[in-house]
């Protein structure tokens, strides 16, 4: 079959790759999405530098199945051979979509789900014990009021990043999510005890008006590597070993479901776009939800009923 090309008009991969970010930013994808592009297509590029291709057209079906086989002999994880895929494959049909390339199909490999670890509750305990004001500095009391924050919300970590002060009513218990995964704001609640943190946090160090609620030392935003960094060392100190911001959002999934939460209320508290998501979180711990059920049991309740009626004839 032959490629179809448009006249006069061979793309190398760099140029391709430099139209394929412009549309993405003209469709106004968000820095976060660019950025994967960036760092995750880079690995599909350097195959193809290895194997002396240079122009678009020069890619067919079969090498992108050889850089498969090139990912899962470096003993890469099934996720992040499917992480540099999933970039692969955008880059490629943006390829098509512009006639550079004859269309063919790119699937993703198998992959065994991941056991989503949240923190144990000997861990959660360490986490939040509360730091004595007077003594630690700014650092230790912000990364307290942050775990406290992330265990009690489940936001993700760039939600989190580019909360303002404005964001937060506390009178109501309630904080407007401006920076989610599907761009939409999202309202959520918050606990009695997270209403206390936080404004305790605020009197103490005065943040206001256009204030980012977790700041650094100068009072200016956080970065994404700045606040893991800070969760790990938090952590650490602690004497709690893992230290993943993600594992505080499948810790809150976990308790809201198995201390006898919606799943979709829950569902609307992830911001995911999709019921089907917030299920993989009910499957993955109805194990818990197994535990003590036999005391809600409606046959054997009225089991016990029967025969306390028979005892006392």
């Amino acid at each position: 079959m032959k490629i179809m090309q448009r006249a006069g008009l061979e793309k190398t991969v760099e140029e391709l790759f430099e139209d394929f970010q412009l549309e993405n930013r003209v469709k106004n994808l968000s820095e976060m999405t660019i950025r994967f592009y960036d760092q995750n297509l880079i690995h599909f590029f350097h195959y193809l530098e290895e194997i002396e291709i240079q122009y678009v057209r020069e890619i067919e079906k079969r090498h992108v199945d050889k850089f498969i086989l090139h990912l899962k002999a470096k003993e890469l994880q099934d996720t992040t051979i499917n992480t540099y895929l999933r970039a692969t494959r955008a880059f490629l049909y943006f390829a098509m979509k512009e006639s550079y390339l004859i269309k063919f199909e790119i699937s993703l490999i198998k992959a065994n789900k991941q056991q989503k670890e949240p923190y144990s509750e000997d861990e959660i305990k360490k986490l939040i014990k509360k730091p004595n004001f007077r003594e630690c500095g700014f650092v230790e009391h912000r990364n307290w009021v942050l775990v406290n924050y992330l265990l009690e919300t489940g936001n993700r970590l760039n939600t989190v990043l580019n909360l303002k002060l404005l964001d937060v009513d506390l009178e109501n218990g309630m904080v407007v999510l401006n920076t989610t995964k599907n761009r939409k704001a999202q309202y959520n609640p918050m606990s009695e005890h997270l209403v206390k943190v936080v404004t305790e946090y605020l009197r103490i160090y005065r943040l206001k008006g256009e204030d980012y609620l977790f700041v650094n030392e100068y009072g200016e935003q956080m970065t994404r590597n700045s606040m893991q960094h800070a969760i790990a060392r938090y952590n650490k100190k602690r004497g709690v070993e893992r230290t993943s911001i993600h594992a505080f959002r499948h810790t809150f999934a976990k308790h809201y479901i198995t201390s006898g939460g919606d799943a979709f209320k829950l569902q609307r508290l992830l911001g995911h776009s999709s019921l089907d998501v917030t299920l993989n979180y009910v499957n993955l711990y109805s194990k818990d939800l197994k535990d003590g059920f036999d005391n809600h049991s409606i046959l054997a309740s009225h089991s016990e009923n029967k025969r306390m009626k028979r005892g006392k004839r």
